[in-house]
Parts: structure tokens; C-alpha cells; sequence
């Protein structure tokens, strides 16, 4: 059971632009460090670093992703992402 803290703020209308924005920044920001890792100019422990740092970013998104879809479950509301 998630706490009602979580449970009311991932409970926001669908065309919430916030949630939006989010999700763009998050994109942008994995695809800039997948970027910055696959430079050839990088060393290893620079690839490794931008490559955790892209891994961490998918990691906090399907977070955000798998609470909201189950937040929408548990209300009986339709998933809409």
C-alpha cells in the first residue's frame, strides 16, 4: 500500500502538463547522457559514469511510471501514458 502522500499527488488528471514536461525532461536528459557515454573521445571511467548516470535517470522514470500506473489501478481508473 502506498502512502496517501503518494497516492493523492499521482492522481492528477491525465493533460497534467507538469507530468508532461517531466517526462520530456527525463528523455532528453537520458538521451544526452547515452550521448555523452558513446563519445569516442571519452575515457572508460567517463563512459562509465555517463552510463550510470543514463541508467539511474530509466530507472527513477520507471519508478515514476510504475506508481502512477498503480495509482490509476487501484482507483479503477483507465492508465492513460
Amino acid at each position: 500500500m502506498l502512502p496517501q502522500e503518494i497516492v493523492s499527488a499521482f492522481s492528477f488528471d491525465s493533460k497534467n502538463e507538469l507530468w508532461k514536461a517531466v517526462n520530456v525532461l527525463l528523455d532528453a536528459s537520458i538521451e544526452s547522457e547515452t550521448a555523452y557515454a558513446l563519445q569516442k573521445e571519452n575515457r572508460g571511467e567517463d563512459r562509465a559514469y555517463h552510463c550510470g548516470r543514463a541508467e539511474a535517470l530509466v530507472s527513477f522514470k520507471s519508478i515514476l511510471l510504475s506508481t502512477r500506473d498503480s495509482v490509476l489501478k487501484d482507483q479503477g481508473r483507465p492508465f492513460d501514458e
